[in-house]
């Protein structure tokens, strides 16, 4: 390289250009190169005209009028004669390339022929949102246990014939639009049946006034857990677990209720108190009929948390609104609730067997259920995670420990959201809650009279394609073992009659029919 400095007349500005110009041939030579190994056509082809063109091109130097030295032009002569397909020698002369050129060259070669005549210096390089999804290995193939959702297939797929009115038998038509009402007259109702507020148990003021009255009637619980364990085997046992059955229903709606009252009467405390009825610990030994230990550990859990307010429809705004002869009733979740649950996790998290509720929003407000109106919750990467079974015109079947319930219909053979949480459930085999509705069928027995119930966890096995065009799906869900049994008669039946009667006064307030 010595003797550079004098080949041009711009001394080393020219050197620059020159080292350059040669370096900028080199790599469009190389990327010819890589379209001609693309094709299959690295050792038999020549390059291309364009390459030969490129090669024979003289220096731009020269064009502007500089004298080009004679090391340059003997570069060329160099390039004419090297064999076709290789890279000409004067790029041995070029300094050596920095880690990055040497990247950028690389990733050229294995382009594809777009990105090598456009010179994309990125192509061939994948990004970590891929190299992760490609690195990820699903819970099946980890274990080496393949579910029936881990596979491509369905366990049937058949396309089930459209009815001659256009109806599908597996699905309700899809609704019409709704549209928009304007209300004439737009009124809150309050639907308390009581006019007392709730307070906050952990603020107890001690020297806050309260009614022994009050304490007693509530205290009386106590003591009937006092009698049945004193009473053990005796004949009247039944008697006082009915006694214990009504009373934690009707505590259910006591209106009084206060924390200096809770602390006065001591019915949370874990020696004497509802913990007593469904710890075993503090049982005593005796065995307390599985209802009763779900109700009194739900009303526990309640109030020791705070939420001491009686009212069915606490934390919900309720408007009436009217225009002519069209009346509507909504009802909307606080914003500023403070005792409202989430919904997005798996399992049965604080909710017992058997609880209820007269509205799907209420169950929202617990964290049973996470949608006002759709019968399918989910989120993604969790899958569903808790059903409604209801009315619609869907080819449910309902058997109590198993179910056969239907997705939602989708377009185009594009499932819908719901119906892949459920699928995505299938495949992580966690197990998904379920609610059944008042709206189910009559002939339907393990439906409730009024509301919502929580009847436990169900596992979503399988699934069938019933129709192929709408991607309607139909799964197959199985109640887990181990769990109490489903609460749809006998005195463990819920709603309870205190709860039935309770949402009556509400509807009555609101002007609907019982």
């Amino acid at each position: 390289m010595a003797g550079l400095g004098g080949l041009t007349s711009r001394g080393d500005g020219g050197e620059k250009g020159s080292f350059k110009t040669a370096l900028e041939e080199a790599k469009r030579i190389a990327r010819e190169v890589a379209k001609a190994r693309q094709v299959g056509q690295t050792q038999q082809t020549t390059l291309s005209s364009r390459s030969k063109d490129a090669a024979l091109r003289p220096n731009p130097n020269i064009e502007r009028g500089i004298a080009t030295s004679a090391f340059e032009n003997e570069n060329e002569q160099r390039a004419r004669e090297q064999p076709r397909g290789t890279v000409p020698a004067f790029s041995q002369n070029v300094k050596s390339k920095s880690p990055i050129e040497e990247m950028v060259t690389s990733s050229r070669r294995t382009s594809t022929s777009d990105n090598a005549s456009t010179g994309n210096i990125y192509s061939g390089l994948t990004s970590a949102k891929k190299r992760k999804h490609r690195e990820t290995v699903t819970p099946g193939e980890a274990s080496g246990l393949i579910s029936p959702c881990d596979t491509a297939e369905p366990s049937s797929a058949r396309t089930t014939p459209v009815q001659a009115d256009g109806k599908r038998p597996f699905a309700p038509a899809k609704k019409p639009k709704r549209t928009h009402t304007t209300y004439d007259e737009i009124e809150p109702i309050d639907t308390r049946t009581s006019r007392r507020s709730s307070d906050w148990y952990e603020n107890i003021n001690m020297k806050q006034k309260f009614s022994r009255s009050d304490v007693e009637t509530l205290k009386y619980v106590t003591t009937l857990i006092k009698r049945s364990q004193n009473r053990l085997g005796n004949d009247d046992a039944e008697r006082l677990f009915a006694q214990l059955r009504q009373r934690i229903h009707q505590m259910e709606f006591y209106d009084f209720i206060s924390g200096v009252v809770l602390k006065k009467s001591k019915v949370l405390d874990d020696g004497q108190g509802l913990p007593v009825l469904f710890n075993q610990v503090r049982s005593g030994g005796v065995e307390y009929p599985w209802d009763i230990r779900a109700d009194a550990e739900a009303l526990y859990l309640r109030w020791v948390t705070g939420v001491v307010d009686p009212h069915l429809l606490r934390g919900i705004d309720t408007v009436k609104k009217t225009t002519g002869s069209i009346k509507r009733t909504t009802h909307k979740l606080k914003v500023d609730d403070p005792n409202r649950v989430s919904c997005d996790y798996i399992g049965a998290g604080h909710i017992q067997n058997g609880q209820w509720w007269p509205l799907q929003i209420c169950a929202m407000r617990d964290g049973a259920h996470g949608e006002i109106e759709a019968g399918i919750h989910g989120k993604p990467y969790k899958g569903a995670l808790s059903v409604v079974m209801s009315s619609g015109g869907y080819a449910d079947v309902d058997e109590g420990t198993t179910i056969q319930y239907c997705g939602t219909s989708g377009s185009a053979g594009k499932p819908t959201a719901g119906t892949n949480y459920l699928k995505e459930a299938c495949r992580l085999s966690h197990p998904v809650r379920v609610l059944r509705s008042s709206a189910l069928p009559a002939r339907n027995p393990y439906r409730p009279f009024r509301g919502l119930r929580y009847d436990g966890l169900y596992d979503v096995i399988d699934y069938e394609i019933l129709d192929e065009d709408t991607a309607m799906h139909r799964f197959s869900l199985r109640r887990r073992e181990g769990q109490d049994p489903i609460r749809y008669k006998g005195v463990e039946a819920r709603p309870t009659n205190e709860e039935g009667a309770e949402y009556t006064k509400i509807r009555g307030l609101l002007q609907l029919s019982s």
